[in-house]
């Protein structure tokens, strides 16, 4: 018995509503396809979503440096950033509040 087949409160709770058009031939056939494997069709969609998946992983090389160097590499240098977010964040808190309330915010 694996962990899907047993019906927990856990797993109950992990489960999300998704949405999506589909063409209705596409819906006939998964229909079909369903009916003639004998599984519901979230079984049918979470299998095929999680092998194709896998597919992708396991024929591309997946470079997670090349992924987020934007994270990084920036042209500002860090002290710039620093500022600009401090300015940011004491603009917008001013929006909602008396600055003079808050000692923390005049360093």
């Amino acid at each position: 018995m694996t962990k899907r087949d047993v019906l927990t409160l856990e797993y109950l709770r992990m489960q999300k509503i998704f949405s999506a058009r589909i063409d209705e031939a596409v819906l006939n056939e998964l229909d079909r396809v369903t009916r003639q494997l004998g599984v519901s069709k979230r079984q049918f969609l979470e299998e095929a979503i999680l092998e194709r998946a896998a597919g992708l992983n396991a024929h591309a090389e997946h470079d997670v440096w090349a992924d987020t160097l934007g994270a990084w590499r920036r042209r500002e240098r860090p002290q710039t950033t620093i500022r600009r977010s401090r300015e940011a964040f004491r603009r917008a808190f001013s929006r909602r509040h008396d600055e003079q309330t808050d000692a923390r915010l005049r360093r």
